[in-house]
Order: structure tokens, then C-alpha cells, then sequence
């Protein structure tokens, strides 16, 4: 796998390439905390040398914590200021690498605290798209050392995971499985999923449109107001019908949630609902976010379908996007069409699955069809 040291100017060539195609005399806006420094930094020189007019933000993680001591009302600092909005307003192109590095730090902060902070990355989307601007949110921000114990992974192992998704996927060839997907999704009527480990569901579409992240933004992503990927990319979701799935859902890959890391869940689902569950490891963890959340929480609402190749299986924060994997979701779905406005979001995911739509079949065993 590629190490971190050989992997900036890469990643800012698949990025402001492939994914933005940055043209030149096309105004750039990167923002970046200091872990994600060398590749927001390899990214103002490949702009540089696309002919482009790159500026870069720099959020300093020590300023940060020191803010939150000297200035305890977060709510006051915590949103995007108004320059920083104005510099957006400008851009033609924005590269987003979240912070802080110690995001375990930031969730463990008093609610009062922690609100303003934990909602950032939506500003940072409903900027971007109310500029018109063309943005990527660069995952690799989430994958700090600190995020890395929390989930019980290798930091460097996910970061060289995580560049492997970004640099070694054909974005093209993603596009056209994630068109074809969405056709299927928009017209069909019924999704069946099934797997070798027992996992049998049946969800009723109800022809929204589903949202793809294909990695490439472009004009139709901007004219339906989606001008904003991730990186890496690789994933087709749709609002089903919040009251037709029915059967059994047995995850066999693990799903990295805010508390923490929980594998082997298995999710009995009768009319729409979550009936009854079971988790291998971490169920403690899901149990006690699901039930301090509010109604409509057991809502199966969102069906999605991962389409990187290039993403190994379970890969903290791209679980869903590797290719052939089936991610189930319970709660909110109203950003994506759908009609429950629950803001508790939680997931299984299940890998060499089988998806058939209204009986034609539209991936088996890993592979797009």
C-alpha cells in the first residue's frame, strides 16, 4: 500500500483532476487542519501547476483547544465567520479536509460545546453549494490517529486504504455503474438483498431519486444542487418507503458509528421497523445511542449501494462505498427525499451481496452487473 509520505501529490492530482477538474484562472479554496497539511499543501502546488489561483485556510488544532478553554461559549466562534463565507462566495472550487484531529476529544465535550462543532462539515456543505461552487470533502481528515484508536484500527493502515481508494479508482467507470444503479433505483418498485450468511430483505422504492456520489462533480451536480463529493467516493443511496422493509439484515462488515465500533449485527425488520437486534461486538455502544434517540429512530429509511473497487472492505468512514456492498440505515433520510426527519443515523453493512430490482439484477458477490 502506498505510505502517507509518497501520498500527497497524488491524492491532489486525483482530486483537483479527475474528481474538480480545475481549470485555469479558476479561483481554489482549500481548507485544512495541520494533520491534513501536506496534502491541502500538495494541492495549492498542483493548482499551482494546473494554472489555477489556489488560497489555503488553515484551522490550527492547538488554537482550537486553547479557544475552547479561553472562550467556553462555543456557539459565539464555533460557525464558518463571515470572511470565511465570503471566500467561499468566491471560489469556483473548494478542497475540504475535516478537523479537529482529535475528534474522540471533540465528542467527549459538554453538549454546549461540542454542538457548534459537530454540525460544521453541513455548513461547510450548505456553503459550497449555495456559492455554486465546486467541492470535494476529503475523508483522510477523519482519519487521524486519535479517530484510529477510538475504532480499533491502524491509523496509517486506513490513511494508505483511504489514498488507495482516491488514487487508484477509475472515476469514469464508477460514474457510469452509479448511473446505471440510480435508473434501476428511480423506476423500480421493489429491492431484494440477499447474502450467503442469511441476510434476506425486501424494501419498496417509492421512484425518489437517488443521490450518487460518483467522485466526478459536474454540471448536473451542480444544477441539482449536489456540487459537493467526497473523496474517496463510490456510493448510490436512495429514501426507500420508511414503511416497507421486512426480513433479516446480517452485517459482515463493521460499522464505525460515533460511540464506537460495533461489528456482527444482525437486524430483524418487520413493516419498516427495527423489531430486534443483535451485535457481536460493541452492541453495548449502539444500544446506548439508540435509545437516547428520538422517534422515528428505528425507521429503516436509506438503501445504499457501494461502487469503489479500489476500497478494501471495511474501511472506517467508506465502509459503505466499497464495491458491491449493501449499507441499511435506520432513522433520518429527509436530506435524501424521504419523509423522516429523526437526526439519529445508524447502519449494517453487508458485503458480497446480491441486489435485485423488481427482479433484475444489479450486483452479486461484490460486482456491479
Amino acid at each position: 500500500m502506498p505510505g502517507d509520505e509518497a501520498s500527497p501529490p497524488a491524492v491532489a492530482r486525483a482530486i483537483l483532476g479527475p474528481a474538480l477538474s480545475l481549470k485555469r484562472d479558476e479561483e481554489l479554496l482549500v481548507v485544512s487542519w495541520n494533520h491534513t497539511l501536506p496534502w491541502a499543501a500538495a494541492c495549492v502546488a498542483e493548482a499551482r501547476r494546473r494554472g489555477g489561483h489556489p488560497t489555503l485556510l488553515l484551522e490550527d488544532e492547538g488554537a482550537f483547544w486553547r479557544s475552547l478553554d479561553f472562550a467556553p461559549a462555543a456557539a459565539r466562534w464555533g460557525g464558518l465567520p463571515a470572511s470565511v463565507r465570503a471566500a467561499v462566495d468566491r471560489a469556483d472550487v473548494v478542497v475540504y479536509f475535516p478537523g479537529p484531529e482529535d475528534r474522540p476529544r471533540l465528542h467527549a465535550l459538554p453538549p454546549g460545546q461540542s454542538t457548534p462543532f459537530l454540525g460544521r462539515d453541513d455548513d461547510w456543505m450548505r456553503a459550497v453549494v449555495g456559492a455554486k461552487a465546486r467541492g470535494v470533502r476529503c475523508l483522510l481528515g477523519y482519519a487521524s490517529d486519535a479517530q484510529a484508536e477510538h475504532w480499533r484500527v491502524p491509523g496509517a493502515m486506513w490513511r494508505s486504504q483511504l489514498i488507495r481508494g482516491i488514487t487508484e479508482v477509475d472515476l469514469p467507470a464508477v460514474s457510469r455503474d452509479a448511473e446505471k444503479a440510480a435508473r434501476l433505483l428511480r423506476s423500480g418498485t421493489e429491492i431484494r438483498i440477499t447474502a450467503g450468511n442469511g441476510t434476506d430483505v425486501t424494501l419498496r422504492l417509492r421512484g425518489r431519486r437517488p443521490w450518487i456520489d460518483d467522485g466526478i462533480v459536474d454540471q448536473e451536480d451542480r444544477r441539482r444542487g449536489r456540487a459537493l463529493s467526497t473523496s474517496p467516493a463510490g456510493a448510490v443511496v436512495v429514501a426507500i418507503d420508511e414503511r416497507s422493509a421486512t426480513g433479516s439484515a446480517i452485517a459482515n462488515r463493521p460499522s464505525f458509528l460515533s460511540p464506537g465500533r460495533v461489528e456482527g449485527g444482525q437486524w430483524e425488520i418487520e413493516a419498516g421497523r427495527l423489531r430486534n437486534y443483535w451485535y457481536t461486538d460493541g452492541g453495548d455502544l449502539f444500544e446506548a445511542d439508540f435509545a437516547h434517540a428520538p422517534r422515528g429512530r428505528d425507521t429503516v429509511a436509506l438503501f445504499a449501494l457501494g461502487l469503489n473497487p479500489a476500497l478494501a472492505p471495511g474501511v472506517p468512514q467508506a465502509e459503505d462505498q466499497e464495491a458491491g456492498t449493501v449499507t441499511l440505515a435506520i432513522g433520518g433520510n429527509s436530506l435524501y427525499g424521504g419523509t423522516n426527519r429523526c437526526r439519529f443515523l445508524s447502519w449494517i453493512t453487508i458485503g458480497e451481496a446480491a441486489v435485485a430490482v423488481d427482479g433484475v439484477p444489479l450486483s452479486d458477490r461484490g460486482k456491479i452487473l
